[in-house]
This record gives structure tokens, C-alpha cells and sequence, in this order.
């Protein structure tokens, strides 16, 4: 995933269409010890293929994009999918809204 084409593919394998240009980029620690709401997004992670617990204390980054084609929320601003990103490869993710009563879940639709 160090490539703009290479995140757009991996995220068009689950349906989703976004923006070209993220959201935003920025870089986020994975904590060393979970607390209950890290450890309930790793849960998340680990029913799609990833445990973010094996980076626990790492630097990674974070690529955020607007997704355009959540069913219900065609054209608003309010549903984004991001893409964690360590050493290159994908570690984890999320597709979320950013409403005061959000969702957050897997890449995969729901």
C-alpha cells in the first residue's frame, strides 16, 4: 500500500467508491496496551484478517478517504474508510461515520 493505486485497489475489492484525494493523512501510534475501546476496534480488525495487537507501539499511518457509494449516505460528506498503513502493507481499517450517532465497521459492506 505505499501507492495511491495500490490503497484505490485495495479498497475497490470491498465495493467502495471514494474521493481521489484523502480526507486526510495522518500518522497514529498503536498503543502499547489496549484500553476497552482499542481492544473493541482490534475486535473489529481480527473478524476481517488483521490484529493490530502485533503493532502494539508502532508508528503507522492513516489514510482517510470520503466514501461515495455507502448505501443511504450516496453524496455526503459523513462516510469514510480508513486505511492503516504500516511498512507498506495494510494492518487494519475501518469504514465509519463521522455523525455524533455513528457506525463504525469492517471494510466489507454491511
Amino acid at each position: 500500500a505505499s501507492t495511491h493505486e495500490e490503497r484505490m485497489t485495495f479498497i475497490s475489492q470491498f465495493g467502495w467508491e471514494v474521493e481521489e484525494e484523502p480526507v486526510e493523512i495522518k500518522e497514529v501510534i498503536i498503543p502499547e496496551e489496549f484500553d476497552d475501546t482499542y481492544s473493541a476496534y482490534n475486535d473489529i480488525q481480527k473478524e476481517q484478517g488483521f490484529n493490530l495487537a502485533e503493532y502494539a507501539g508502532q508508528r503507522a499511518k492513516q489514510w482517510t478517504y470520503r466514501v461515495k457509494n455507502y448505501e443511504g449516505y450516496e453524496n455526503k460528506d459523513c462516510i469514510h474508510i480508513n486505511v492503516l498503513v504500516y511498512d507498506d502493507v495494510i494492518i487494519g481499517g475501518d469504514v465509519c461515520s463521522v455523525e455524533i450517532d455513528g457506525f463504525m465497521h469492517g471494510f466489507s459492506k454491511p
